[in-house]
């Protein structure tokens, strides 16, 4: 009977919104990448361009930060972080995370004033040849990212 009551509630556990501190996650990540550099034989090298922060709403709180791995300079090794794929890009909100490899990104305004996200991705990721780019669209949803 116990399990019956719990499975009850399980759906409301797996739909609850999840809140995380984004620069608890970039800290995280940046200590991932000195790691995996120091574990290569290098030194990590950032030039502060690898996190842009985007305030979608004009109201002084940033709704959007991205952190894009293709600026991550290892000494060992150019390709460490970024190949023909691109390099792993991170999206995150304080309730989302997305992140995926793509060789850039752009962020802009389309249709009723909705902020796109979109994604330069390898042909491998549309079933074509590597060189043919091929894109995924991405929006913001209260926080939470819509895509296919």
């Amino acid at each position: 009977m116990k399990y019956l009551i719990l499975l009850l509630f399980l759906p409301t556990f797996a739909t609850a919104e999840q809140f995380f501190s984004v620069q608890d996650k970039l800290d995280g990540l940046f200590a991932d990448a000195q790691e995996s550099c120091a574990d290569d034989g290098g030194d990590l090298k950032l030039l502060g361009n690898e996190v842009v922060r985007y305030d979608f709403e004009n109201d002084g709180v940033t709704d959007l930060t991205i952190l894009n791995e293709h600026e991550y300079k290892c000494s060992s090794s150019a390709s460490l972080y970024q190949g023909t794929a691109g390099a792993v890009v991170h999206l995150m909100t304080n309730t989302d995370y997305f992140y995926g490899y793509a060789r850039q990104f752009k962020v802009f305004t389309a249709f009723k004033d909705k902020q796109v996200i979109l994604l330069d991705l390898h042909g491998s990721s549309c079933n074509e040849a590597g060189y043919i780019s091929c894109f995924q669209a991405i929006t913001l949803n209260d926080g939470l990212f819509i895509y296919q």
